[in-house]
């Protein structure tokens, strides 16, 4: 009987996983934080299949970009997004891929790792990947460096233009451009969650923020003042909830990620921008 009480006084608590590591309790932020709530392997498909899209925009907007800038009209201005997004797709599917395929192979360890907390010994921090947090922290820095750059240095402004021409809006040429909020909001959902819920955030910037320029451009409804289209808004949340869905989400919490992404994109037109870097990280 003291053997049957005791056993029960000590019960274990419920374990969750996170990155592999053993987490005690049983709260409703512990299980959605767990890295297996998503299916790794669709999380695969969805990074490829984002590279896809984003090649498919591409060569669309080779063989009927040039007639649809003669064309004129809304259908211009879909084929100028046409391009931009299509970079935008695979730039971020890049950058899922370098995060997921890193810890997968062992060559980096998530940004998100509650042995972070621990203090290693030095035998320990000799064995271990690369910090995924410090690389894209590297990166992050490289391209802001690049983008004050071409900001203050005409000698690089004209150089970037002539390089990557149709990819920067008229109002971005004077400040810093979608890219330099890009990688931070990436970087912030990797701090923020496990590996495979962060490029989710990060393919709903991708390929949701993508559905939804695509949306405004050929949308006539707008948001209050907003340059933002009903249309635009519509795409995201749509495309969303069903890369959530996909991934392996309850349809409920799909469909308030999905809401939650869509707000913070108009949340940042509202503001004057920051909708690269808010998306991913809500």
């Amino acid at each position: 009987d003291l053997k049957h009480q005791a056993s029960h006084t000590h019960r274990a608590p419920r374990i969750y996983r996170r990155h592999g590591t053993a987490m005690a309790g049983g709260s409703l932020t512990s299980v959605l934080l767990m890295n297996d709530l998503l299916d790794a392997s669709r999380i695969e498909y969805l990074i490829w299949g984002g590279f896809a899209c984003g090649g498919l925009l591409l060569s669309v907007h080779g063989l009927l970009g040039q007639s649809a800038r003669q064309t004129g009209g809304r259908t211009a201005k879909v084929f100028v997004e046409l391009q931009r997004k299509s970079f935008h797709m695979i730039g971020g599917c890049i950058i899922c891929s370098v995060y997921h395929y890193g810890i997968k192979f062992g060559v980096m360890a998530p940004a998100f790792d509650p042995n972070h907390l621990n203090s290693p010994t030095e035998a320990k921090l000799a064995d271990r990947p690369l910090d995924a947090g410090i690389v894209f922290i590297a990166a992050c820095l490289a391209v802001w460096m690049l983008e004050a750059s071409r900001i203050l240095i005409p000698a690089v402004q004209r150089w970037y233009l002539g390089s990557f021409k149709g990819l920067i809006r008229e109002k971005e040429m004077r400040k810093a451009a979608g890219v330099a909020y890009f990688l931070p909001g990436a970087l912030a959902a990797m701090l923020a969650a496990p590996s495979n819920i962060a490029i989710l955030g990060i393919l709903f910037l991708s390929i949701g923020d993508a559905a939804s320029s695509l949306g405004t451009a050929a949308g006539v409804v707008s948001i209050g003042s907003s340059s933002r289209k009903v249309e635009g808004s519509i795409g995201c949340f749509v495309v969303c909830m069903l890369l959530g869905m996909y991934a392996g989400l309850p349809a409920g919490v799909a469909r308030t990620a999905a809401g939650l992404g869509t707000f913070g994109g108009l949340l940042a037109e509202g503001i004057g921008g920051g909708g690269n870097f808010l998306l991913p990280l809500l």
